[in-house]
């Protein structure tokens, strides 16, 4: 890939350069994260669904604390990596991938709505009780929540839904906005009167913008070609306007509740981008690849690194290349990091002065982990650079 220059340094990185990896052990580090992808997929258990890779709740930032889970989130985007990285890997990962993506698509109708298209983060096919005592508590021992933004557009370009089908999700999707009659709850006045979408799909449900999740919807809408509509092109504004305020930077907990991080909202933007060009935010890309570089020499965590670096070569840029741990330290390392790519962010939905008093403790935050998606990043980064 060639390096691409500006008139100032691109990169205000403060890590020292290593030697880049050569193609030939890339592509050998890949057939082994796609085979430890593989094996972690269940078969068999009592607690996991066959064809669910293994994920973990917890109410710490410590992989450690963790809990089991079933949801389809991480299925979502593990099929979504598998499938940008199939194209670049040997026949023997593809043959791999393509079993991965059979064994998990009979997992999708367990968490699909009964009567749309339309999917939640748990099953639907069951009652389900939340891993650790919360405010949900209080109203009911099973929790319901309605679906997601993020699940459903994740899991109809995971299973290649046909273009009727993602037609028509767009279509309901129109509901579920920010309005007069149902305003979004955020401490971010700039977004008051954008009417983008909610992260939820309940009409008496919070409306809670996340801009992580609106970049996943309009990487759905790109990737289908669909026609843009009011809310599409208010959630581009919003992510315009975090850019140009650096909410990212100064407030990412309220500008993506649930990927409250800068390091993960500049990987969303990026995957966005690289499904085809916008040009409101190409305008900003240099500044992009800036913050991404600022807060990859601030990192001490080799997940978010791997991160970082795959959102600055979904940019077209060369960061500095990764010391990646050995493939029997890779466990340790990667799959059992405790950096957590999603959370669940119960403050989210409260009003400002309890949010804001949550939000500051970290009440009500439950990181997720999944170590087979942990590996995914990663190969995600190796394919990346390698092309």
């Amino acid at each position: 890939m060639r390096i691409k220059k500006t008139g100032v340094t691109i990169f205000i990185f403060c890590i020292q350069l290593v030697s880049f990896t050569g193609k030939g052990q890339d592509s050998a580090i890949i057939d082994f994260l796609v085979k430890r992808i593989a094996s972690q997929q269940v078969q068999q258990d009592n607690y996991f669904l066959a064809g669910i890779y293994p994920s973990y709740i917890s109410k710490s930032d410590k992989f450690s604390t963790k809990k089991k889970d079933n949801n389809i989130f991480f299925n979502c985007l593990i099929a979504y990596t598998l499938n940008d990285a199939r194209p670049f890997v040997s026949k023997e990962s593809k043959l791999l991938i393509d079993s991965m993506l059979d064994r998990s698509r009979p997992l999708f109708a367990r968490f699909k709505n009964k009567k749309r298209d339309t999917y939640n983060f748990w099953r639907t096919d069951s009652a389900f009780d939340f891993p650790f005592p919360t405010v949900f508590n209080l109203y009911s021992k099973d929790v319901t929540l309605p679906d997601d933004m993020d699940c459903t557009v994740l899991s109809l370009l995971a299973l290649h839904a046909n273009d009727s089908t993602a037609g028509v999700v767009h279509n309901q999707l129109q509901r579920f906005v920010n309005s007069e009659r149902t305003k979004v709850r955020s401490l971010i006045s700039a977004y008051d009167t954008l009417p983008a979408y909610s992260t939820w799909l309940g009409i008496k449900f919070p409306v809670v913008f996340d801009i992580s999740v609106l970049c996943n919807v309009l990487s759905f809408v790109q990737a289908y070609d669909l026609p843009w509509t009011k809310a599409d092109s208010a959630s581009l504004e919003a992510i315009v306007t975090t850019i140009q305020n650096d909410y990212h930077i100064s407030k990412p907990v309220y500008a993506s509740p649930v990927y409250p991080t800068t390091s993960l909202i500049l990987y969303h933007i990026a995957r966005l981008m690289k499904v085809k060009e916008i040009p409101a935010l190409e305008a900003f890309k240099v500044k992009l690849v800036t913050d991404a570089g600022r807060e990859l020499s601030r990192s001490n965590n080799l997940m978010e690194k791997i991160i970082l670096s795959s959102a600055i070569l979904k940019w077209g840029y060369r960061p500095p290349e990764l010391l990646l741990p050995a493939l029997d330290k890779i466990g340790k390392k990667i799959e059992r990091n405790d950096f957590t790519f999603f959370i669940a962010n119960l403050p989210s939905y409260f009003k400002d002065f309890l949010k804001i008093a949550a939000t500051k403790k970290h009440l009500g935050f439950y990181n997720y982990y999944c170590p087979a998606f942990n590996d995914a990043l990663m190969l995600e980064y190796l394919v990346s650079k390698s092309k």
